[in-house]
């Protein structure tokens, strides 16, 4: 006589489908979350290549709404995927992911003005400026990981 067991509940595809035990209860929810922040981040990557490669091929000269909009578009896709990661792990953003996001947001019309190449190298300089705010950041305040509010700890 055979006896079967049920699978043991698992999670969903992005959390590597990991039993829920294992990632402490909660844990689909925070690995789900990190798995589309991922998926948010290398598309900014993706869409910051197209915008890079339009920059490249046409350096000067007026930039095009759509060329402003993958030049910065694919810089704060990917502000907004590591948000998502900092809040999946941290239990909190970092203020400078919002703020990258409003620098840019806020020189999208201003980069009507520019050549691709300026508006790129503002890009640049804001993502630069995030950078260096996170690593002051962790050097003066570390963090531990949590998960997000409403999630118990892992076990």
């Amino acid at each position: 006589m055979s006896t079967t067991h049920p699978a043991p509940a698992t999670c969903g595809a992005g959390s590597g489908n990991l039993p829920p035990l294992a990632l402490g209860g909660g844990g689909c929810q925070v690995g789900d979350l990190a798995s589309y922040a991922h998926l948010v981040m290398v598309i900014g990557v993706a869409v910051s290549a197209v915008g890079d490669t339009l920059t490249i091929s046409h350096p000067f000269g007026e930039t095009a709404l759509s060329w402003i909009a993958v030049i910065l578009g694919g810089p704060a896709l990917f502000l907004v995927g590591r948000a998502m990661l900092d809040y999946a792990g941290f239990s909190r953003v970092s203020w400078s992911r919002p703020i990258g996001l409003v620098a840019l947001g806020v020189l999208a019309p201003v980069a009507l003005l520019l050549p691709p190449l300026l508006v790129a190298a503002v890009a640049a300089v804001v993502l630069a400026g995030v950078a260096t705010s996170n690593v002051i950041s962790w050097w003066l305040y570390p963090r531990e990981m949590a998960p997000p509010p409403g999630l118990p700890p892992g076990g």
